[in-house]
């Protein structure tokens, strides 16, 4: 009868915990666990493009983009200010 080879799972995290994967034998990793922490960054990330320069250009030039943004800005001050 032959063996059968039992693989343990090795598991990597490159943000302290935050995130965990599993590394696959074929060198590509599985997404397991990811926190909410990690998740706002990720987030964070994918909306830094919306301020800067560029952004200000972009509501500048679209003013439906920029109504959006004056009711966003509106309803962010509301509430960071009353907290």
């Amino acid at each position: 009868m032959a063996k059968k080879k039992s693989i343990d799972a090795i598991f990597v995290s490159p943000d302290g915990g935050e995130t965990v994967y599993q590394q696959l034998p074929d060198g590509n990793r599985v997404l397991v666990e990811q926190s909410q922490k990690a998740k706002d960054e990720e987030t964070a990330y994918e909306e830094a493009e919306m301020v800067g320069v560029e952004a200000i250009e972009l509501r500048r030039k679209y003013p439906t983009l920029r109504k959006a943004w004056q009711r966003y800005r509106t309803v962010w001050h509301l509430i960071v200010g009353n907290e």
